[in-house]
């Protein structure tokens, strides 16, 4: 039996590419759930992926302003020529440094848990509540 699930949040594009399970989203998620704020597997994905994708954007955003602070606007324009990710992080600890960049992905941590509003009573979790009851009733009686 396939059983699938309906997304409104996200592509199937960018689940590809920011579906993960060790991943900040994963842990933001986590705690949305635990907090009664989503509800559901298919919340979980769109929180993971969409936490993810914010994740990358902050951290390239704030590594290009300390590359541009330091260096100038030549070494961001290397930084966007290098598209592999494992060369992306290389060039990154050589050029920052590990305590700063260590400085910068705690940064992004907290901003990025501070938008999601995940935790702080910004979040209705009556709406996940009320989505998980009627999905309940939809669900064939062999699954409940």
């Amino acid at each position: 039996m396939s059983v699938t699930l309906k997304v409104n949040r996200v592509t199937a594009k960018e689940i590809a590419a920011f579906f993960s399970l060790d991943s900040p989203g994963y842990f933001l998620a986590r705690d949305a759930e635990r907090a009664g704020e989503i509800s559901g597997a298919a919340d979980a994905i769109e929180v993971i992926c969409l936490v993810n994708k914010l994740s990358e954007i902050e951290l390239s955003t704030r590594i290009m302003r300390e590359l541009k602070d330091r260096y100038g606007p030549e070494k961001v324009a290397e930084y966007l020529r290098t598209t592999d990710q494992d060369e992306r992080t290389a060039f990154s600890l050589e050029a920052i440094g590990r305590e700063q960049l260590l400085v910068i992905l705690q940064d992004v941590a907290n901003s990025v848990k501070k938008q999601s509003g995940i935790g702080t009573g910004t979040n209705d979790p009556t709406k996940a509540a009320l989505k998980s009851k009627r999905a309940a009733k939809r669900r064939p009686p062999e699954l409940l």
